[in-house]
């Protein structure tokens, strides 16, 4: 849901982005948004920090939220977590995702609510939870488990959201309907290069949809 404040972040103002390696990519979604940011307001001195480390999990996060978020002292951080979770669960031996490196929901949404609370006890940002975004891009197909699963973990992150009022991009829902409006048009389209890392569009899908939750107006 877009901010009704206005764009979020002010003056000098540091903007942390937490995730996992789609936010690390050094060409990836954060950088389209610190692009964008500058562009559009250079006067204000904003601040972009990528706290993205690959293959990272919510209690991965949560172990370094010290070190790489707090001690930065965010105005706004933005928080993307839940592919991993759910695609580290899946392999041949556990084709259910129940695997031992996946984050059961339970834990997930425990661990997701305490990250939360833990930025709003120890900062004063705004927290803007990211949802994760698809696991292939088939996302019609009944037969892919992963994705049936990962809808669980997005539901839960909405949940979260709702109950610590925390602002919540769209970034899933944004997700599926491009796939949706492009594969229709051109069967060939594509968001990610696996399935899961974002390709350029994919960045510039995700990038929008989180600026647009921060209140960026734009050029």
């Amino acid at each position: 849901m877009p901010s009704e404040q206005g764009f979020l972040l002010y003056r000098n103002a540091t903007l942390v982005c937490l995730g996992d390696s789609i936010t690390q990519a050094s060409d990836g979604y954060v950088r389209v948004m610190e692009s964008l940011i500058h562009a559009a307001y250079p006067e204000r001195n904003i601040r972009v920090i990528n706290a993205g480390i690959g293959g990272n999990r919510v209690p991965d996060m949560l172990a370094r939220l010290e070190r790489d978020v707090i001690a930065h002292s965010p105005h706004v951080v933005t928080v993307n977590v839940g592919i991993n979770d759910v695609w580290h669960g899946f392999s041949d031996i556990y084709p259910e995702g129940d695997g031992p490196n996946g984050i059961p929901l339970p834990a997930y949404e425990a661990q997701l609510g305490h990250l939360v609370d833990m930025l709003r006890e120890s900062t004063d940002a705004e927290v803007i939870l990211v949802e994760p975004t698809v696991i292939g891009e088939d996302v019609d197909n009944p037969e892919n488990r992963l994705n049936a699963k990962l809808d669980t973990y997005v539901a839960a992150m909405r949940r979260i959201a709702a109950s610590r009022q925390a602002l919540l991009a769209p970034t899933h829902d944004d997700f599926v309907r491009a796939v949706r409006a492009g594969q229709s048009v051109n069967p060939a389209f594509r968001l990610t290069t696996d399935g899961v890392h974002l390709n350029p569009v994919g960045n510039h899908v995700m990038a929008l949809t989180i600026l647009a939750t921060l209140g960026f107006a734009g050029l």
